[in-house]
Order: structure tokens, then C-alpha cells, then sequence
């Protein structure tokens, strides 16, 4: 597994990984990684299916408990015992899976807007703000 940054991290990293080490069973996924990522960088994760690319953002999403190492976002330790404390964290982390199955019926940004209008119970002119930005800011607005 291969991690590309576009820049060095200048300033506090947004997301701080130290040794970070994740084993299932005696299979050892992620060996030791270091990551630090700034806010509003961009990071490329790339490499062969079974390499540990989605084991890692599922350890910075909290949905993974990691053996060893440190991982911080946004300045906070991973709290896995506490079940609030990962929710708030769930709320400012998004994960895209390879298969993210958009809903065929809806548009691009109607998919956008979901989840923040079920989940977070947002208002439709804030989501569609919201979309619009962030479309905007993968060329596809």
C-alpha cells in the first residue's frame, strides 16, 4: 500500500497516525503507519486489493479497532468506549467504499443531500447549499 500526499502537511495535522498497527487474527494488516494529514489536504491511498487501504480508513472512521499505535482526528483520540464520542466523530468523517451504490433514482446531488437531510436532519435549502459545494468542488456541479 502506497500513500501519496499532495503537500507536506504544514501546521496541526486534521488526522495523526503513529505505528499504527491492525491485526485479524494472526494476519497483521497495517505494520507500523505513519500518516499525518492537514486540513484541507488531499491523500491518494493506493494499492492492491488486501493491502490494508480500507482497513485504514475504517480505523480513522472508528468502525476498526487498531492493537497498537495512535490515531487522532482533528486533535481527539479515538474513543471506541465511548459510544457518543464516536458518533460525534462519525458526524465530520465521511468514507466513499469503491461500490458506494448512489441511489439510481435520484440525482447526483439528491445523493449528496441525504445523508445530511436523514441523519443530521437538515433543512433542504442548507443541504442543497451544502451539495452544491462540495460538487462544485470535484467538477461535478
Amino acid at each position: 500500500m502506497a500513500v501519496e500526499l499532495t503537500s507536506p502537511p504544514v501546521g496541526k495535522p486534521i488526522v495523526d497516525i503513529r505505528a499504527l498497527r491492525k491485526r485479524f487474527g494472526a494476519n497483521e494488516v497495517l505494520k507500523g503507519i505513519d500518516l499525518a494529514v492537514a486540513p484541507g489536504e488531499v491523500v491518494a491511498i493506493i494499492g492492491k486489493s488486501g493491502s490494508g487501504k480500507s482497513t485504514l480508513l475504517r480505523c480513522i472512521n472508528g468502525l476498526e479497532v487498531f492493537q497498537d499505535g495512535a490515531l487522532t482526528v482533528d486533535g481527539q483520540p479515538l474513543k471506541h468506549g465511548d459510544a457518543k464520542a464516536m458518533r460525534a466523530l462519525r458526524q465530520h468523517v465521511g468514507m466513499i467504499f469503491q461500490n458506494f451504490n448512489l441511489f439510481p433514482h435520484l440525482s447526483v446531488g439528491r445523493n449528496v443531500m441525504l445523508a445530511p437531510s436523514l441523519v443530521q436532519k437538515r433543512d433542504a435549502t442548507t443541504t442543497q447549499a451544502q451539495a452544491k459545494v462540495l460538487l462544485e468542488r470535484v467538477g461535478l456541479a
